[in-house]
């Protein structure tokens, strides 16, 4: 009798035992789930001429692998669920589910209808910086920033912002960060502390 196939028959099998327990052998832990989709923010400058960016991001294990720009009026449109995205498919006010009251309508308004714009938006420039940064016409002022510095906030503003997933001005604040960032920048006293400290 021949010995060799009965070898490779063996091999064969110990291969095929081999093969089948390397599921038993995982690692154990929560098995990751498929990526999300989030609108985002940053304090960096966009190609649009706004002075911070807003983003659609793609997020898979508490990381951004994938960023799409979005012009203002896309931005209000889509977080407004009044054009489709991937980041609100179940087309909700998300300023309105997270509270970001200048960005929504009363409640008990008789139009119940959407805003147009986002003023807290207009706001976020001075998250950055001191003055208005760019030249304005003759004798136009938007008044002063709430940075501690000329372009950058202080370390201690830095800190405040590190809360909402902002450690430098070029990071993307995302997800509900995001809308808790635009809510308390809507409150007087967060923007008082955020100025001068308590």
């Amino acid at each position: 009798m021949d010995l060799l196939p009965l070898a490779l028959r063996l091999r064969a099998l110990t291969l095929a035992f081999a093969l089948a327990a390397v599921p038993l052998c995982k690692a154990s832990g929560p098995t990751p789930g498929p990526a999300t989709y989030a609108f985002g923010l940053s304090l960096a400058a966009g190609q649009n001429g706004q002075l911070f960016t807003l983003f659609t991001v793609k997020v898979f294990e508490g990381a951004v692998i994938e960023t799409r720009p979005l012009t203002r009026e896309q931005f209000i449109r889509q977080v407004q669920g009044r054009t489709f995205s991937n980041a609100n498919t179940d087309a909700e006010d998300l300023f309105r589910k997270h509270g970001v009251k200048a960005c929504t309508l009363p409640e008990d308004s008789a139009a119940m209808g959407f805003l147009t714009d986002c003023s807290t938006l207009d706001d976020l420039w001075r998250l950055r910086f001191w003055e208005y940064p760019l030249a304005m016409g003759e004798g136009s002022r938007l008044g002063k920033g709430w940075s501690e510095k000329p372009t950058i906030p202080s370390e201690r503003q830095l800190l405040l912002l590190s809360d909402y997933g902002i450690k430098y001005t070029t990071d993307i604040c995302y997800g509900e960060n995001m809308f808790r960032l635009l809510r308390d920048m809507g409150d007087p006293a967060w923007v008082d502390n955020y100025r001068k400290g308590y």
